[in-house]
């Protein structure tokens, strides 16, 4: 009888062994071409239906839109439905995606008019067409609007020791080196604000989006602070409003 060498797999890899190779066993069908596109049929339903839960997932959370209005609430809107709140149970996530406000076409505000929490700003100037400007999107909380003063949530309800307990946080900072801005960030619950009372209940409060002009991007130092910093006053800010639950 011949002797022929056989290969076997161990826990400590591959020991060749010598012996009658052993008679084959009978060899699986070869799937045919229908059965291999029922079984891909199968992979990509499986995919889909991982797709959609997770899309309903998504869903399930408190989605809002609202319009952005005019500079100071003031004039035509900047933006319909242009920004987005999601409210989840972590937190929240705003968007701001809204057409880049034409240099030279609105107020700005001087350098001066900060609040006295945030540190200084650079001179304020406007831009021009191949000299863009910085815009910041500035989230405010309110974890309870009905104890707001005046029958609005205002900058008076924002403070620790404040009935509707309000408080600041930045969200973004752009460059509008386009014909469009958009902002995106998101606030934990828990985060500390910049000022102010922290996010106690993402779906009831009320939540303020205001957008910041601080005119031509500087270079160097002065572009931090631009990036990074508020200035100005609602007067002066274009602004979306979103309703607690």
């Amino acid at each position: 009888m011949t002797k022929t060498t056989a290969e076997t797999t161990s826990i400590i890899g591959t020991q060749t062994t010598r012996g009658p190779t052993p008679e084959p066993t009978h060899p699986e069908p070869r799937r045919s071409r229908r059965q291999w596109l029922v079984v891909g049929a199968l992979v990509v339903g499986v995919a889909v239906a991982a797709i959609l839960a997770l899309t309903l997932s998504d869903t399930s959370d408190d989605a809002q839109t609202a319009d952005v209005a005019g500079q100071g609430g003031e004039g035509a809107d900047l933006a319909s439905d242009g920004a987005r709140l999601t409210r989840r149970s972590d937190g929240l996530f705003a968007e701001l995606d809204v057409p880049s406000p034409e240099p030279g076409s609105y107020a700005y505000p001087t350098a001066d008019m900060v609040p006295p929490w945030a540190g200084p700003q650079p001179p304020v100037s406007p831009g021009a067409r191949d000299a863009p400007e910085v815009f910041t999107v500035w989230l405010v909380t309110f974890n309870d609007a009905s104890l707001c003063t005046d029958g609005q949530c205002d900058a008076d309800d924002v403070g620790a020791e404040v009935p509707a307990q309000g408080g600041t946080y930045q969200l973004d900072g752009r460059v509008a080196d386009g014909d469009r801005l958009r902002f995106v960030g998101n606030i934990r619950l828990g985060q500390e604000p910049l000022f102010g009372a922290p996010l106690a209940d993402p779906h009831q409060a009320e939540v303020h989006l205001f957008m910041a002009p601080h005119g031509r991007a500087l270079p160097g130092a002065d572009g931090w602070p631009q990036l990074n910093g508020p200035v100005g006053n609602p007067s002066l800010w274009w602004a979306a409003r979103f309703a607690g639950s």
